[in-house]
């Protein structure tokens, strides 16, 4: 342990989460992802219109609606293998070590879990920070990607005017 069981615990979460976003920008297409669960939103809106249209619903339609969602969640599900595999070959080692280190340990909670529990088992602790720390870092992500494809577009559109 470098500092405290539950700074360390932090610090590992951290590292894990940034590892597995990275993996995830390396394995697959952020922004092709974004896009198909924006189709799968815009279908699931239209399929739940059709279904509030009860008898009057064309069960045609209804059927290529529910098509294409499964499609589009095809597509999206086609890159999970891969981030399967590498997480694993990954993690494992590294969950196995960290296990090995805070084995038994009690980690007292930061507010406002304190006013639940006083103290947790380290894995409790590690699932909640690992959580928390996964939601930033992966806002921080979608933002450099927004970032980098406005600068994309800005540089695509100059290059059209002139």
């Amino acid at each position: 342990m470098l500092f405290s069981p539950a700074v360390d615990l932090v610090l590992v979460s951290a590292l894990f989460a940034v590892i597995t976003q990275t993996l995830q920008s390396v394995l697959t297409n952020r922004k092709e992802i974004r896009e198909n669960q924006k189709k799968m939103q815009e279908k699931n809106k239209q399929y739940r219109e059709l279904m509030t249209q009860g008898n009057k619903a064309n069960p045609q339609e209804l059927e290529r609606v529910q098509k294409e969602i499964m499609e589009l969640t095809t597509t999206s599900m086609k890159s999970m293998p891969k981030m399967l595999v590498a997480n694993m070959i990954v993690f494992l080692p590294l969950f196995a070590m960290v296990s090995q280190t805070f084995n038994g340990i009690q980690v007292p909670l930061f507010f406002p879990f304190k006013l639940v529990w006083e103290t947790t088992d380290w894995l409790w602790y590690y699932v909640l920070c690992s959580f928390l720390i996964s939601m930033f870092v992966n806002q921080v992500f979608n933002w450099h990607l927004k970032k980098q494809e406005t600068k994309t577009g800005n540089a695509t559109q100059t290059a059209h005017t002139q």
